[in-house]
């Protein structure tokens, strides 16, 4: 069984700096024959208060991973924080880190001193080879067009694959990229409605071309700025639905997303 707790949905500086929508990050939990895999990724601004403050609580001593798509603040502003409560404090060694390289190195945004207290750390590079995380397998994306070294995830398990999408403006070869890994669940980030700024996130208008080009069986919109929060992600979703005759969610704060299920619902529909 494969669940997704949202601790934050929220994206861009004034959604996170007034907490509009929380920054926390996903938690993802891995349920098989073989044990229990708990993997945080993208802690930012409050995921360690999120994490114990949901319920039934996010533990973080039982983490089995931390992971960083990118540097940026939203993404990684409690990354330290998670590390100490994984590692309880750097007495117990124990945990994987897996983040691209400028994250630790350059201007990093994981402290060197934090970093020493993971077992096993990984630095994220393009379309590599698995990781492996317990049974869990987790592999990266083609290089996002962002400011800052950026890759999506795709995470395998059981036959199940789990696809996020994080920030970066939309080029030729996104879509091609997603869809070779045949998601059953895509999670997508969506900071912009539609607007003429150039910036390098993707707008409504694109997450569209996107779910429609990658057919997920289940798509997830989170990461919202403030246009498309004014807009009502929830309807946003729903006209998505409608239009491309595929399952799509919007993701809310503290949402504990059963993805096995909503998968398992879909698959039987087309039988």
């Amino acid at each position: 069984m494969i669940s997704i707790r949202f601790l934050g949905t929220g994206g861009a500086r004034f959604v996170v700096a007034r907490q509009i929508r929380a920054s926390g990050g996903m938690w993802f939990r891995f349920e098989g024959s073989g044990g229990s895999t708990q993997i945080h990724v993208d802690p930012g601004p409050g995921a360690l208060v999120r994490a114990t403050s949901a319920l039934p609580p996010c533990e973080p001593l039982e983490l089995d991973a931390l992971i960083l798509s990118h540097k940026h603040l939203d993404h990684s502003g409690d990354i330290n924080a998670m590390i100490e409560a994984m590692t309880h404090g750097g007495w117990r060694r124990r945990g994987a880190l897996l983040a691209p390289r400028d994250a630790f190195e350059g201007e990093p945004v994981i402290f060197p001193y934090a970093a020493k207290f993971v077992a096993q750390r990984h630095i994220l590079t393009e379309r590599s080879a698995p990781y492996r995380v317990n049974d869990v397998a987790i592999e990266t994306s083609i290089r996002h067009k962002h400011g800052v070294e950026t890759y999506g995830l795709h995470f395998t398990f059981e036959g199940t694959t789990v696809s996020y999408l994080p920030c970066g403006k939309f080029f030729e070869g996104l879509i091609e990229d997603y869809r070779a890994h045949a998601p059953d669940l895509l999670i997508v980030n969506v900071l912009r409605y539609r607007d003429a700024m150039k910036v390098d996130h993707l707008t409504f208008d694109e997450a569209r071309m996107v779910i429609a080009g990658v057919r997920p069986k289940v798509a997830v919109m989170t990461h919202f700025g403030t246009k498309m929060l004014e807009r009502n992600p929830n309807r946003l979703a729903a006209e998505l639905e409608d239009e491309l005759g595929l399952r799509v969610l919007a993701a809310y704060d503290g949402w504990l997303l059963d993805a096995t299920t909503e998968i398992e619902a879909v698959a039987a529909a087309l039988r």
